[in-house]
């Protein structure tokens, strides 16, 4: 159909479209999606002021000698702290950034432990449990094994094996440890961690059936002070939630409710506490526990948003829901909420991201972030590998840099806009030229193309294989913008260029073709510096009605 000039609206027209801060958008129709989100994001950080490309990785511990499945924190009263980590059924200390020395432990059964820590008047411990071994604690005094035994001895349990003990938590000072496949839970008084346990069965309340797969605690502050309530969740996704102080004393212990939340992903490390809210990975996606009770609790603002991600995660839960690995994660110091996501061998795991800060808690997708556990340790974000190593995340522009921090790769980035109608519904555009205005703070580190689509066009999924080109190649070529226009998946990397020290990017316009009712820009990026998008500028002129 030709393109018929609007006589009204013969001249260019210039449109600044922001960029897609809204993250990716999975379940908004094509022609509805605003357009500050995005149909497909990789490697993007949305931020309130733009779009940043992530950070990077690093070597943190090498030498572990297999898949690192567990990472693990002690934090003493005093403040320092330790971190271990397990892989091949050995035990190490990876506190300091270096190459592992001999294990703490080895010959253990399985590398998948879980881990929860009291403070009492003897200090802060460490408790670990693999539903296999004598558990292992930690103290001020070193490493001691916690075994089955008269519950008088130090680090000892009567009634139950801590060889059969699958999950701990602390609620109200007392541990609790879950029972393996049953629905039971097991008590200490309050402050001990060795002792006589006292049974609590949560069976008679799942009525689905199914074992107790998750025990955790959730604060809720409605006005009236913090209460914090006990949460058991079963293998068939119904959560018990109950209220009080002493499940001993009747007056004292009550049940709040149960409610269906979808069964837990394998793993047992499918939930996370998120300022007053404990969100748990299910089989339905993220569900929040604030929600289940926001009539009368919490406020509507408080809520997990996750809608635009839902049915994504719930296809991923769908194809890979059976592989060890999941996780949701919550790291403070950068706002960040993350499921990760298990995937076939030779693909590598995928994460979930979402920026906790802003409003509408953006969504986006992490790749080459082969992460099999996580753990926030000191200011440090950390995971382990199938490689044997444990590596930090979220530090410096490159993947893989080395224990002293250097070498590393570049970061390969992409992204598609949502379409925009450039301000005009059921007619034709035709973009002449259109500027991506960039900031950026180190020249000649950054190599991308792009493309504008229409009319709801998706291109495949497509990899960056060209490398940043080093500096000497760059001979003449003007640091403040590119020379030429790279088209989708056969732009000339070396010649797709902008720099300059911390400035806006935005000298040179690239010119456009094709024309169609509505624009998508799309994006393919590989750098090695910070990266903010900001936004784009075109320049169109529209058809009339036809």
């Amino acid at each position: 159909m030709a393109f018929l000039p609007n006589p009204a609206q013969t001249r260019n027209k210039p449109v600044t479209v922001p960029s897609p801060t809204g993250g990716l958008n999975a379940s908004a129709s094509l022609a509805d999606m605003p357009p500050t989100d995005a149909v497909s994001m990789r490697n993007w950080w949305p931020q309130p002021y733009g779009l940043s490309v992530r950070k990077g990785t690093r070597e943190w511990a090498l030498g572990l000698g297999g898949p690192v499945n567990t990472i693990a924190t002690w934090n003493s009263i005093s403040g320092s702290g330790k971190a271990f980590a397990w892989a091949l059924g050995w035990m190490y200390d990876i506190s300091t950034r270096q190459r592992v020395n001999a294990p703490l432990l080895a010959g253990l059964s399985n590398s998948w432990w879980q881990t929860t820590q009291l403070v009492n008047a003897a200090g802060a411990h460490m408790i670990a449990v693999n539903g296999a071994d004598n558990g292992i604690i930690y103290n001020e005094t070193g490493i001691q094994r916690l075994t089955v035994g008269d519950g008088i001895a130090a680090y000892t349990w009567k009634n139950l094996d801590p060889k059969a003990t699958v999950e701990l938590t602390v609620h109200q000072g007392r541990l609790w440890a879950v029972k393996q496949q049953s629905s039971e839970a097991w008590y200490l008084p309050v402050g001990q961690i060795s002792g006589v346990l006292v049974k609590f069965d949560f069976g008679p309340l799942f009525s689905r059936g199914g074992y107790l797969a998750q025990l955790t605690t959730w604060t809720i502050d409605d006005g009236n002070g913090a209460e914090d309530h006990l949460v058991a969740v079963s293998s068939r996704g119904e959560a018990v939630v109950y209220g009080g102080t002493n499940p001993a004393d009747d007056t004292k212990w009550s049940l709040v409710g149960v409610y269906y939340v979808g069964p837990p992903l394998p793993g047992r490390r499918s939930w996370a506490k998120i300022s007053g809210d404990l969100v748990f990975l299910t089989q339905r996606g993220l569900v929040s526990t604030a929600a289940m009770l926001v009539s009368t609790k919490v406020k509507d603002s408080n809520l997990l948003k996750s809608s635009k991600i839902q049915f994504l995660l719930a296809e991923a839960t769908t194809t890979f829901g059976t592989l060890d690995g999941w996780s949701f994660n919550y790291f403070p110091p950068i706002n960040m909420m993350m499921v990760n996501i298990p995937v076939p061998t030779g693909t590598g795991p995928v994460q979930l991201a979402s920026n906790d800060v802003m409003p509408e808690q953006p969504w986006t997708t992490f790749h080459e972030v082969p992460a099999i556990c996580w753990k926030s340790y000191s200011e440090f974000i950390l995971f382990g590998n199938a490689d044997g190593n444990v590596m930090e995340f979220w530090t410096g522009y490159t993947d893989n840099k080395g224990l002293a921090g250097l070498g590393g790769d570049a970061i390969a980035s992409s992204v598609q806009q949502a379409y925009t109608y450039l301000g005009g519904m059921a007619v034709q555009k035709q973009v002449d030229m259109y500027r991506i205005n960039f900031i950026t703070d180190t020249p000649y580190a950054v190599s991308y193309a792009s493309n504008l689509l229409y009319d709801f066009t998706i291109p495949p999924v497509r990899s960056i294989n060209a490398a940043v080109a080093p500096r000497s190649n760059r001979a003449g070529i003007n640091p403040l913008g590119t020379v030429a226009e790279a088209r989708w998946g056969t732009g000339q990397w070396d010649e797709d260029l902008w720099g300059g020290s911390s400035q806006i990017q935005a000298n040179y316009w690239k010119q456009a073709i094709g024309l169609g009712y509505v624009v998508s820009l799309a994006i393919s990026m590989k750098s090695s510096t910070s990266v903010i998008w900001v936004s784009t500028d075109m320049s169109s002129k529209q058809g009339g009605l036809l």
